[in-house]
């Protein structure tokens, strides 16, 4: 059954977790492993087998306003309340639901993208099931930095753009890009002005897929998060039209990312309090059916004990994400914490972290042998310390939004 079901979740809550639910329970925890486990990290994506399940219960579509034929379903609660179930299932699958989320914010931005662009990608998203996204920012030299973001000529990614006429000449290459080689359409960061900054010399570009000189190097191999795929793209004299532009040439990283929704990576959190009950339900099981020196497991205080610590935690993460979640869908009518939604994010994934560290050592021996899911759980909690820009990164956005006397980075039109 799902996680919860309270007073805050409306009917159609209910039924759309109920569903996530489902699918993670009936498609996706069957074969998690067994990808998982997988030499080849390319043979370890999921999004090949189940994106068009995905599609056919609407949970691929989800974001997308309905007049372009998706569900129209907007709200981060609910974004949160499916990325739980489908971290359930496997913290990798999520990146489905990110991949419908972004596009949509990228294109429903008006100030971004324009009413053909916006027509023909969301359409495009909707009538293909296997129509996936990419958002490239980080490069070999320049990662969390690009969050900051640091403003030097010297940082930033530097992949350039250079216009000829109609075109954009693209050339260099971006790393640990979620879906590429797979995804139907890049969301790139580039450099069209290299004597300044990125807040001011950045542009985004859309590439589609099919644009030649654009191509894709090795696979990276990460130690969890393995049923995401993670990969090098490569543009070499990528010819890109000025059509594919989204906002001004030179709107610059601040300006671009303002248009996007503060608090989305409270989805990723939902995923990580998703992974966490997974373990903890599996320990709680273990302690209940195992027996050792004469009870239960669960009957040794120093299990049980760990165990109610275990479920405390998991609730407080969901209840401070939640309320994170709600605060974000009702900021227009409602004072808004700007901090709450990156605390809540960082308190999610360390609690992920303790909660699959704590329930391996209740398995003991057991905990670290690869025929059980505990060391998995595990390791896709550790892996997420250091994916959607780090949990140090985390902590130095709530740190500058503490701090009252921090200079704005930019001002926003």
């Amino acid at each position: 059954m799902p996680s919860v079901i309270d007073g805050f979740l409306t009917e159609e809550q209910i039924k759309i977790q109920k569903l996530a639910h489902e699918v993670a329970e009936k498609e996706i925890r069957p074969i998690a492993m067994e990808l998982d486990h997988k030499t080849d990290p390319a043979e370890a994506f999921f999004m090949p087998r189940l994106a068009r399940k995905f599609d056919e219960v609407g949970l691929r579509t989800m974001s997308i306003p309905e007049e372009y034929g998706g569900g129209g379903i907007d709200d981060l609660f609910t974004h949160c309340i499916v990325a739980e179930e489908l971290g359930w299932g496997d913290r990798g699958v999520v990146g489905m639901l990110l991949s419908s989320n972004k596009i949509t914010r990228f294109m429903t931005a008006e100030k971004l993208a324009t009413p053909e662009q916006r027509k023909k990608w969301l359409t495009a998203y909707v009538k293909d099931p296997e129509f996936m996204i990419a958002q490239c920012m980080t490069e070999d030299q320049a990662g969390s930095e690009n969050l900051l973001p640091y403003d030097g000529v010297d940082g930033g990614f530097r992949t350039t753009a250079v216009r000829e006429g109609d075109y954009y000449i693209v050339n260099g290459a971006k790393r640990f890009i979620s879906n590429a080689g797979y995804a139907k359409l890049y969301f790139v960061y580039v450099r069209t002005d290299g004597t300044r900054g990125i807040n001011e010399g950045s542009t985004l570009l859309m590439i589609p897929l099919d644009t030649p000189g654009l191509s894709f190097g090795r696979v990276h191999d990460k130690m969890g998060y393995r049923l995401n795929l993670n990969r090098e793209i490569i543009f070499s004299n990528c010819k890109v039209p000025v059509e594919n532009r989204l906002g001004p040439e030179n709107y610059g990283i601040t300006r671009i990312n303002s248009h996007l929704r503060a608090g989305d990576g409270l989805i990723n959190a939902a995923a990580m309090i998703g992974l966490a009950r997974a373990a903890y339900e599996a320990a709680l099981e273990y302690a209940e059916n195992r027996k050792q020196s004469g009870k239960r497991l669960i009957g040794h205080q120093a299990i049980g004990l760990k165990l109610v610590e275990m479920y405390t935690e998991l609730n407080a993460a969901r209840a401070y994400v939640w309320q994170a979640a709600r605060m974000v869908d009702g900021r227009d009518k409602f004072p808004f914490d700007p901090k709450m939604p990156g605390s809540a994010s960082l308190f999610a994934h360390e609690m992920a972290c303790k909660v699959t560290r704590d329930a391996m050592e209740i398995f003991g021996g057991s905990g670290v042998m690869r025929e059980l899911p505990i060391e998995m759980y595990l390791r896709n909690a550790y892996n997420m310390l250091h994916s959607d820009g780090g949990i140090i990164m985390k902590k130095l956005k709530v740190m500058r939004q503490l701090n009252a006397e921090a200079p704005v980075d930019i001002n926003l039109d």
